[in-house]
């Protein structure tokens, strides 16, 4: 008498291979359900068909169900028609609330906040105490703990510093007091390791502009303190701007995009007398500059800064042209003026980055070679009334 096989008991099924309806379940293999947003509408239902989980709407050339082929059908049941990613975006009834408040600028009258942004050693902690010294008279010294302690510490979303009641004009015309508050904010450009980014990969001129802007950024932009104007600051002891085309051309983008969101944008200028002085080193030692701007020392200060700013101008307006982006927004005569103008919305700020140095420029006062303590003051005057401008209606 033949034996059976004991492994014939514990051959496993033929009908346990992939995707077939007899092998186990899991929670893919789940039947045709509805589920709907809001108040239940056709346009709000998202229908998650069979095991594929993707947004469906309904198809309204299939025939449901089927003709059968004996009464003369011909149209089959094709099921449900899957939405692009750009479909449900516009028919999620959640849509709407997903976008940010628009305008990013707080029209209050409270406070005039002034974000300052830079890369990393532009100088924007010391251009922040310069002009807190320029408004008060007094520079914050390591003896001040809760000035040292702001110095010394740098927040994701930046650092407030207030100032007195300053005369800030409306863009409705006029003027009113209010109070200055100064945010020192992480550096951000285009070095992903050391700086935050300076802007999104969204073009300025698209419906969705105010996308550009970081999320740190927006968050600094309209944080317990709501600002309405923005420094940008540029190093000029680093890489000019019409050598380095990515910045630029990021720079571009992030003025597009706050200038159509009617923020007040202007630009500061660091080190420039730094930046002289390494001209005038390498002039002595026979260097030829061959009339290079920032590199050829000129006759005087006043012909090197007006080159350095022109230049910078030319090169983000340039780069803003090449990529398409507008730096000009609406009809009024401050709009129709190019941007940036030296002198008008870029301009030459000495700083100081301590208080012996503060100390030391006190004396400056009636040099005949510039930058003295008179031409630093005009500078951080000039650059702090551009910035207490309200360029959103009110």
């Amino acid at each position: 008498m033949e034996v059976a096989n004991p492994e014939s008991h514990f051959r496993p099924s033929r009908t346990c291979y992939p995707g077939s309806k007899s092998g186990p379940k899991s929670r893919y293999d789940l039947p045709t359900r509805h589920k709907s947003y809001g108040n239940g509408s056709v346009q709000e239902a998202i229908l998650f068909d069979g095991t594929s989980l993707q947004p469906h709407t309904w198809n309204p050339s299939a025939t449901y169900p089927p003709d059968p082929p004996a009464h003369g059908g011909s149209k089959a049941a094709r099921g449900n028609m899957v939405l692009t990613d750009a479909a449900r975006a516009i028919l999620h009834p959640l849509s709407e609330r997903n976008l940010p408040e628009l305008p990013l600028v707080d029209p209050s009258k409270d406070v005039h906040g002034i974000s300052v942004l830079g890369g990393k050693g532009t100088g924007k902690t010391s251009l922040v105490l310069s002009l807190t010294a320029f408004v008060t008279g007094q520079y914050p010294s390591r003896h001040d703990k809760d000035a040292h302690e702001k110095r010394s510490l740098m927040p994701t979303y930046g650092q407030q510093y207030p100032l007195p009641e300053y005369d800030v004009k409306l863009a409705a015309g006029g003027s009113e007091m209010m109070k200055l508050v100064l945010t020192d904010t992480p550096p951000c450009g285009t070095d992903s390791r050391e700086e935050h980014p300076l802007v999104a990969d969204v073009h300025p001129n698209s419906t969705r502009h105010f996308n550009a802007i970081p999320s740190w950024m927006r968050i600094s932009l309209r944080g317990n303190i709501p600002h309405q104007a923005i420094i940008f600051v540029v190093d000029a002891a680093a890489v000019p701007l019409w050598q380095d085309e990515d910045r630029c051309r990021g720079v571009a983008r992030l003025f597009s995009v706050l200038k159509r969101s009617q923020f007040t944008v202007v630009i500061g200028v660091t080190k420039l007398l730094q930046a002289r002085t390494e001209a005038l080193k390498g002039h002595h030692k026979g260097i030829a500059h061959n009339g290079e701007v920032g590199i050829d020392p000129c006759q005087c200060y006043e012909t090197f800064v007006g080159r350095y700013l022109e230049k910078t101008a030319s090169a983000i307006q340039a780069s803003a042209n090449r990529s398409g982006f507008r730096l000009r927004y609406g009809d009024t005569a401050e709009d129709a003026k190019p941007f940036p103008l030296a002198n008008h919305t870029i301009f030459d700020v000495p700083t100081w980055t301590s208080v012996g140095e503060f100390r030391s420029w006190s004396s400056k006062t009636g040099t005949a070679e510039l930058p003295n303590l008179q031409y630093a003051r005009k500078q951080l005057g000039k650059l702090l009334s551009a910035a207490a401008m309200r360029a959103h209606p009110e």
